[in-house]
């Protein structure tokens, strides 16, 4: 009666489920182990026959009856292995908490899972994960698109960074878009991607990761680059040869307009074609009045993904359009699809655009 007694403490504490009389004796024999002197461990164990252990149909440990003498060594051998064999079923279970409840896209990059998941670090919403370019993992947090709204101006500019409110949908990419990762997920890296030409650039260490991209850009600022270096590209299908970016696909962040110099010098004007948000260095498509060249001309209208400083030659709609001053220039920049000549599609239709993802 004490026995069985025993035996159902035991399997209540450990969860084992232990078969036979052997049992107690087996769990003594260790408990000397655990408790005792090392010479009282050898005498116990060198003397006290135990059963093979495994693992039965519901993950229990068990110990078989077993008329075997064997070794403590043995027995602690056989643990050993199951232990591996714990350890494994843990790291699974991991990994299907992480599928269950990623943080970001990230955390499925490499595994089978679609493009469609639910983030935790995002509440309930879904984000779109882009795992083909520069070894996946991308979550999707905006796309500024020509397709005749006008949602990336200069009036919703804070919508890179401190104006949480979201649009689009995912079902409609090649309009503007907006998730919550882009304040929720914190990034590393950043890649874009041009349509219809499926040109892209990602960029390597821009952030630490200790930020989302939309408070990264509110802490980057209004900024003169003029001839400073922008972030490099890391990998990618951009070119800047024989294009009108300034002669590098560096990536910048909330620029002023330059005018290649025509204020002079290293000076940038604060109230002129200027962008906010991601940008490149670039000169306009045209010859009109307001085309100066390199560096920086007319940022929020050669090379930005929407928001544009309104002027005496920029409208307040997205890439500063309409066009006030009547040569021609202003057209739909679409990050650096104008400067690059990718916008083959028709204006107005949402076939230009470019999505934007962190990781």
């Amino acid at each position: 009666m004490k026995k069985n007694r025993e035996e159902g403490h035991l399997r209540q504490v450990h969860s084992w489920n232990m078969l036979g009389p052997r049992s107690v004796i087996f769990v003594t024999v260790v408990h000397a182990c655990l408790v005792w002197s090392t010479s009282a461990c050898a005498a116990a164990a060198s003397t006290v026959p135990v059963g093979e252990i495994a693992l039965d149909s519901e993950g229990h440990l068990v110990l078989t009856d077993s008329h075997n003498t064997t070794t403590l060594g043995y027995v602690l051998e056989q643990l050993k292995q199951l232990n591996s064999v714990v350890a494994a079923q843990s790291s699974l279970i991991q990994q299907q908490q992480q599928l269950l409840q990623p943080h970001d896209c990230s955390a499925v990059r490499g595994l089978d899972f679609p493009n469609h998941i639910t983030l935790n670090a995002a509440g309930t919403a879904a984000v779109y994960c882009d795992m083909e370019h520069d070894g996946g993992g991308w979550t999707l947090v905006s796309v500024s698109s020509d397709d005749g709204q006008d949602t990336w101006t200069w009036a919703n500019r804070f919508y890179f960074s401190t104006n949480t409110a979201t649009f689009g949908s995912l079902n409609n990419l090649n309009r503007d878009f907006k998730s919550p990762a882009l304040h929720e997920v914190l990034f590393r890296d950043i890649l874009f991607v041009h349509a219809p030409s499926g040109v892209w650039a990602s960029y390597h260490n821009v952030s630490d990761n200790t930020m989302s991209l939309g408070r990264f850009i509110g802490n980057t600022g209004m900024q003169c680059y003029y001839n400073r270096a922008g972030f490099p590209m890391t990998a990618g299908t951009l070119q800047a040869a024989n294009t009108l970016l300034c002669g590098s696909t560096d990536l910048y962040f909330n620029a002023l307009d330059a005018d290649g110099g025509f204020y002079g010098a290293g000076v940038c004007s604060p109230n002129q074609q200027e962008t906010f948000g991601p940008c490149w260095n670039a000169r306009e498509a045209s010859g009109g009045r307001f085309n100066n060249g390199c560096p920086w001309d007319d940022p929020g209208n050669s090379a930005s993904l929407g928001p544009t400083r309104p002027g005496s030659s920029a409208g307040p709609g997205e890439y500063g359009l309409p066009d006030l001053s009547g040569d021609g220039f202003t057209t739909p920049a679409v990050g650096f699809g104008q400067a690059v000549g990718l916008n083959t599609g028709t204006p107005g239709s949402g076939q230009n655009n470019m999505r934007v993802f962190v990781r």
